[in-house]
C-alpha cells in the first residue's frame, strides 16, 4: 500500500511540470456571467423600455439581449466540461490512469465551501427569500435542478445554483467514463449526449411544455457539455484561427443567441426544438473565436477567476438592491442605481469570498492536483 502512495507521488511530481491555463477562457467566463446578470437585472419586455421613449427596434433588441443572457448558463456548462475533460484527459497522458479520488477532491475543494455557504446564507435569511425546507433538501443533495424542473423555481436568491446541480452531476459520472475511453470512444460518447438532449426535448415537447421542466433539466442541457467534451478532444493545442474567422465566429454566435432570445418562449415547441440546438452551436461558435487568443487583460481574466463567486452572489444583491429601493426603480435614474450597485456588490462580494472563503481550500485543492491549472 505504501509503495502506491509512493508511485502515485511520483506521478503527481511528473505531471506537476504539465500546465494547462487558459486565460482568454477566464474572459469567456465573465461574458457568460454578465449573460446571466443581465437576464436577471434587465426587463425583458420591449413594452417598458418603449415607455420611456426609447425606438422600438432598440427596445425589442435590447428585449432580446435581456433574454438571451439566459444562455449564459449553456456557455458555463460547454466551458466547464471543455475544461475538466482537458485537465483529465492531460493526466491520463501524463500518468497512465484517471484518478478518481484526487478528482472528486478537487471538484469538493472548488465547489462546495462556496456552494454551502451560499445555502446557509438562504437558510438564515429572513423570510419570504429564505429557501423552503423542501428545497433546501434537494439542494443539499445537488440534485436542486431536478427539484426545480418538478415543483418550479424556489422564490429565493439560491435558486440559480440548479445549475451547479448539472455541473455536479456531470463530475459525478463523467470521469468514470473517461477514464476507460480513448479518444474514439469519447467522441462516440459526445455524439450520443447530443442524441440523448434532442429526443428528450422531443419528449417534452409532446407533452405540456413548462420552461422549468426543460432549462433545468439535466438530459435536455447535454449538448452544450457535449460540445465541450468534442472541443477537448480536438482542441488540444492552440487554436489558430485568422481575426476574421474569430470575427464572424463571435458575431455569429452573438446575432444567434439575441434572435433565440427574442424568440425564446422556451415553452414554446418550436423553440424547444430548433432553439436550444441553435444556442448550443452559438455557444461553440463563442468558444472557437476565444479560445486560442493572446489575451492578458488582468482585470478581465480576473473577474472571470471569482465568475463562480458572481454567479452564485448576484441575484442576492440583485436582492439587496431591490430593498434599499423599496421594490422600485420606475426612473432612469433610480434603475441606473439599482443596476450598477447591484453590479458593484456583487464584484465586492465575489471578491472577497474568493479572498476568505474560497482560496484557503483553492491552496489544499492544488495538492491533488496532477496537472497545473489556473493558480488561487
Amino acid at each position: 500500500m505504501a509503495g502506491a502512495v509512493n508511485t502515485a507521488e511520483v506521478s503527481v511530481s511528473t505531471a506537476k511540470s504539465t500546465a494547462f491555463y487558459r486565460p482568454e477562457l477566464d474572459a469567456l467566463r465573465f461574458f457568460a456571467f454578465f449573460a446571466v446578470f443581465l437576464t436577471h437585472s434587465l426587463p425583458h419586455t420591449p413594452a417598458l423600455y418603449s415607455h420611456y421613449h426609447l425606438p422600438a427596434s432598440l427596445a425589442f433588441l435590447i428585449g432580446a439581449i435581456a433574454s438571451a443572457g439566459a444562455f449564459g448558463v449553456q456557455l458555463f456548462f460547454l466551458l466547464s466540461s471543455f475544461l475538466i475533460t482537458s485537465l483529465l484527459l492531460r493526466e491520463k497522458q501524463a500518468t497512465g490512469n484517471i484518478h478518481l479520488r484526487a478528482f472528486y477532491l478537487r471538484r469538493i475543494l472548488r465547489i462546495w465551501p462556496l456552494y454551502f455557504f451560499a445555502l446557509a446564507l438562504a437558510v438564515l435569511w429572513p423570510l419570504p427569500a429564505r429557501i423552503p425546507l423542501n428545497y433546501l433538501a434537494a439542494y443539499l443533495l445537488l440534485s436542486g435542478n431536478w427539484m426545480t424542473v418538478f415543483f418550479g423555481a424556489p422564490k429565493t436568491f439560491v435558486s440559480i445554483l440548479w445549475s451547479v446541480s448539472i455541473e455536479e452531476q456531470f463530475y459525478l459520472s463523467w470521469p468514470l467514463a473517461l477514464k476507460k475511453s480513448s479518444r474514439s470512444t469519447l467522441v462516440g460518447l459526445a455524439i450520443s449526449l447530443i442524441i440523448i438532449a434532442n429526443l428528450t426535448r422531443i419528449y417534452l415537447a409532446r407533452g405540456v411544455l413548462y420552461d422549468h421542466t426543460i432549462f433545468p433539466n439535466t438530459f435536455a442541457q447535454l449538448d452544450p457539455i457535449a460540445l465541450g467534451i468534442l472541443c477537448a478532444v480536438f482542441f488540444q493545442n492552440d487554436a489558430r484561427r485568422k481575426w476574421v474567422v474569430r470575427l464572424v465566429l463571435a458575431i455569429g454566435g452573438l446575432l444567434t443567441l439575441i434572435v433565440c432570445g427574442h424568440f425564446s418562449s422556451r415553452a414554446d415547441v418550436a423553440f424547444t426544438l430548433l432553439g436550444y440546438p441553435a444556442v448550443a452551436l452559438a455557444t461553440l461558435a463563442l468558444f472557437m473565436a476565444i479560445y486560442g487568443l493572446p489575451f492578458r487583460f488582468k482585470p478581465l481574466i480576473y473577474l472571470g477567476k471569482v465568475s463562480f463567486g458572481l454567479y452564485v452572489y448576484h441575484a442576492l444583491a440583485l436582492y439587496i438592491l431591490g430593498l434599499v429601493l423599496g421594490g422600485k426603480a420606475g426612473t432612469p435614474g433610480r434603475f441606473a442605481f439599482y443596476w450598477f450597485g447591484a453590479l458593484g456588490l456583487t464584484i465586492f462580494l465575489a471578491s472577497a469570498s474568493y479572498r476568505w472563503l474560497e482560496t484557503p481550500f483553492l491552496h489544499l485543492k492544488e495538492q491533488f492536483a496532477f496537472v497545473k491549472s489556473r493558480p488561487a
